[in-house]
């Protein structure tokens, strides 16, 4: 009996170290080195008082919103130059419904002109944010807002843009002088140019290779490539583009891409119009694009 006794003693030793010894992590508990935090853009098409009112519609928004820890915003409060009083109203709900989702306070925003940025307030804090007062003009005026991640050494400048399309010939090369402003106004090297180029179609010539047309590399990372398609329509173009400079190659991981929320998301009751309510296009006429960054790995 005492055998006995003594041997099923042993086995259940054996058996707890072998479970300790090989589960899993914690899904929380991501290794050192591997972590990324998601960077996004999204122009959410005439991002006003009406959208925000449909409630299905604002809810997967915000569940969209809560894929990324920082996302840029176009077109918030109406299609132009919103008022501020409307701007506010429109990112004051927006976050309220995406706390909702996520749990009270996980998200903050900031906000100028027509632009937001939400972003995952446990992942980063937000050092300043302003509209650019640099040499270059521009339609609508992009925000410039300065991260720095708590868990780890990541630091960098955002640059909001969404050009006027028939002036994105000549405003999307002026984002790269603008680029290097806000780089100098806030002594940090690492900027992230996001949002809305109108770098297709018959707004602006690509270029024929992988980096848009004026972002080459090694000055630039082109993380939105010219065969992307950022559109919700059936025609491909990739109007939606991350541009980072050259000294973020050690941030950057190299995954990249397009959010089709509609194949994540069921929309089938998201409200809109007559010919969007239940697609795509009830959301927004653009899809995010987004990269991932390691949050401890900066050089600089």
């Amino acid at each position: 009996m005492k055998t006995i006794i003594i041997f099923l003693l042993l086995l259940s030793i054996a058996f707890s170290g072998c479970g300790q010894g090989n589960s899993p992590p914690a899904s929380n508990e991501i290794p050192s080195g591997n972590r990324t935090v998601k960077i996004g853009a999204f122009n959410i098409q005439i991002f006003g008082p009406t959208k925000v009112s449909r409630t299905n519609t604002l809810t997967v928004l915000a569940k969209i919103a809560s894929t990324f820890d920082i996302l840029a915003i176009e077109e918030v409060g109406s299609n132009g130059i919103p008022s501020d009083s409307t701007a506010t109203a429109v990112m004051d709900a927006y976050v309220a419904r995406i706390n909702k989702v996520v749990g009270s306070g996980s998200y903050s925003y900031c906000r100028g002109n027509q632009y937001g940025i939400v972003y995952r307030s446990s992942e980063f804090t937000l050092v300043s944010s302003s509209l650019y007062s640099g040499s270059q003009t521009f339609t609508y005026t992009p925000l410039t807002a300065y991260f720095k991640s708590k868990a780890g050494n990541l630091d960098f400048v955002l640059l909001v843009i969404h050009t006027s399309p028939s002036l994105a010939v000549s405003e999307i090369p002026e984002l790269k002088i603008a680029m290097g402003e806000v780089s100098f106004l806030f002594s940090e090297p690492d900027v992230i140019c996001l949002g809305d180029f109108n770098a297709d179609g018959d707004f602006y010539s690509e270029g024929t290779g992988t980096d848009l047309a004026g972002f080459d590399s090694p000055a630039f990372i082109s993380a939105i490539p010219n065969s992307a398609d950022t559109t919700v329509a059936s025609t491909s173009n990739a109007y939606d583009r991350i541009e980072l400079s050259s000294t973020m190659a050690s941030d950057f991981n190299g995954n990249s891409g397009v959010f089709d929320f509609g194949s994540v998301f069921d929309l089938s009751l998201c409200e809109g119009t007559a010919t969007t309510a239940g697609t795509a296009s009830a959301i927004s006429d653009h899809f995010p694009v987004w990269a991932e960054l390691y949050p401890d790995r900066d050089t600089d």
